[in-house]
């Protein structure tokens, strides 16, 4: 047998190709004025266990940012009382949980932190990168946003998606 013939001969196998899907173009992304107000929500609602009044609570109002997103319709409270929802950029499908999480990160950790009032300066320069992050973007979203892949989007947009897209 002639292992030299064999081991040269080509082989016929597809070459593997990794297909990434291009971002949705057409996610009505919420209006800065609904966004705003559905975000002052959800920092409005923890207030009763806001670590001030009860510094034994700040885990909750840590777990309460992070996870305030992560029902099976990624929609917290502000969320819903203004018809957003966060969604994966990619797809016209809701985010993975973790990505609701990821994304809802930074805002966690300040809250957290304003409870404490620890490192008040540092807080109040994040608080002003998010929002000229938010205003400045050319898709209007914010840094956590970005690396979660997700994107707040009206209740009307998303629906529209989910039937087979915008008419």
């Amino acid at each position: 047998m002639n292992t030299a013939a064999t081991e040269m001969r080509p082989t016929t196998q597809p070459a593997l190709r990794i297909v990434t899907a291009a971002p949705n173009p057409n996610w009505r992304r919420a209006g800065l004025l609904r966004l705003i107000l559905a975000e002052l929500t959800d920092r409005i609602l923890p207030l009763p266990f806001l670590a001030f009044f009860f510094p034994a609570w700040t885990l909750v109002v840590l777990a309460w940012h992070l996870l305030c997103d992560c029902g099976p319709n990624r929609r917290s409270a502000g969320k819903w009382i203004f018809r957003l929802r966060v969604v994966a950029r990619e797809r016209r499908s809701t985010c993975a949980w973790w990505q609701a999480a990821l994304q809802r990160l930074g805002i966690a950790l300040a809250q957290a932190a304003w409870c404490a009032w620890a490192g008040l300066p540092y807080l109040i320069v994040y608080e002003l990168a998010s929002l000229a992050f938010l205003l400045l973007s050319p898709t209007g979203r914010r840094l956590e946003e970005y690396l979660a892949g997700t994107v707040v989007v009206t209740e009307k947009s998303f629906r529209q998606q989910r039937q087979g897209g915008i008419k």
